[in-house]
């Protein structure tokens, strides 16, 4: 087994193993919950499993660079041939409207769409009409890899996935690290809750420029039954690894009820 397979299985089961472990943590520690001494404790422990996870996903993506810049040509890319990657929602808004004018059942009752064929010999389409897999042969290596580091894999590794794990999990180390019983809010902590917001709004933000990217690497292939072309249908892994700017907007709210807490701290010391 040569250094790169190991690589690719080590990153497949990081998770798994990091599952395992926060659970086994979490009923040896949980009698001993009650105190906010053993909590920092177990946070301490399951944030340096993050950080672990996040160098097996950097060994896995360097991994991952090499074999698709040296290995086959070939590219697999997930569809999703229902809504168009950029603009879903309203996508899905317009098309429920028209459904519901016309008088059409909605969309999703329709059941699987009629199985795709290739109209070329450039690409080939898998034969699962639900989420169809396009296949063709990419001789260019920089545009593998920007594909693979876009999220287009068939696995969860991205470049914005392991930005998010490596610098999320290091400012929560931070965080921890810094927070105690008896100062439990510090400017430093603030700053770091801050920067956390910022890393997961422009990360679900960046996902818009990524499609943009994808559609300009991907070939504009053309399928029957398709309005547009294939590229604007490939589906990035990022769509379940970033977290929803739903969540950036409530980590917003605890990074500003944190601050106040900060400059509470500081007006009763200055009283004191």
């Amino acid at each position: 087994m040569n250094i790169n397979t190991f690589l690719l299985i080590f990153n497949k089961n990081v998770f798994l193993c990091w599952w395992q472990l926060t659970l086994f943590l979490m009923a040896t520690m949980l009698k001993s919950l009650g105190s906010l001494k053993s909590f920092f404790i177990l946070s301490r422990v399951l944030t340096g499993i993050f950080l672990f996870a996040a160098f097996g996903s950097l060994c896995g993506l360097i991994g991952k660079t090499y074999d698709s810049a040296t290995g086959s040509p070939e590219v697999r890319l997930v569809l999703y041939t229902t809504t168009p990657n950029l603009f879903s929602a309203a996508h899905d808004m317009n098309a429920g409207f028209e459904d519901g004018f016309a008088g059409r059942p909605h969309r999703p009752e329709r059941g699987p769409l009629p199985g795709l064929r290739a109209s070329a010999e450039s690409f080939e389409l898998a034969a699962d009409p639900n989420t169809p897999l396009l296949r063709y042969r990419e001789p260019n290596a920089w545009k593998r890899v920007a594909l693979l580091y876009l999220g287009a894999a068939d696995s969860y590794l991205s470049l914005s996935w392991v930005i998010l794990i490596s610098v999320g999990s290091w400012l929560l180390w931070g965080l921890l690290r810094d927070v105690t019983p008896e100062t439990p809010f510090t400017r430093a902590n603030a700053q770091r809750l801050v920067r956390l917001v910022l890393l997961v709004l422009l990360l679900s933000q960046a996902q818009h420029l990524a499609y943009l990217a994808l559609r300009a690497l991907v070939p504009a292939f053309h399928a029957p039954g398709v309005a547009d072309t294939l590229n604007h249908y490939v589906r990035l892994n990022t769509d379940d690894s970033i977290p929803n700017p739903l969540l950036g907007v409530m980590l917003a709210v605890i990074a500003i009820v944190y601050r106040r807490g900060v400059e509470l701290s500081q007006e009763v010391e200055l009283v004191i």
